[in-house]
């Protein structure tokens, strides 16, 4: 999770990067529900959060799998050129209410 100095903390941006061949094994999803839950018991986070290229699949399923759901769909704004860039980013998201619901529910 990442938080700029004197931001906001209670809404945190999660992100990871594997290296391909970490790809499939399980690290990601397990890295971030790790993550996800450290911020929502200990470190005030309120509303955890997550972009990708809707193309994406692995790490929209990663989201989804951490309990994030779909906030939104937008243009792709970036200078760089991404194959699949026509079809915009994603948004996930989760509040700390449905995290300790679904928390109770396992």
């Amino acid at each position: 999770m990442r938080a700029d100095p004197g931001a906001d903390v209670t809404n945190v941006d999660l992100g990871y990067r594997l290296r391909r061949s970490a790809w499939n094994q399980g690290y990601a999803t397990e890295g971030s529900r790790a993550l996800i839950s450290l911020g929502f018991t200990d470190l005030g986070v309120e509303r955890v959060f997550g972009h990708t290229m809707t193309v994406n699949t692995a790490s929209r399923r990663v989201m989804e799998k951490c309990g994030l759901t779909l906030v939104r769909t937008t243009p792709y704004e970036g200078t760089e050129i991404i194959e699949g860039a026509e079809h915009g980013e994603v948004e996930y998201a989760i509040i700390k209410s449905e995290w300790e619901t679904r928390a109770d529910g396992d």
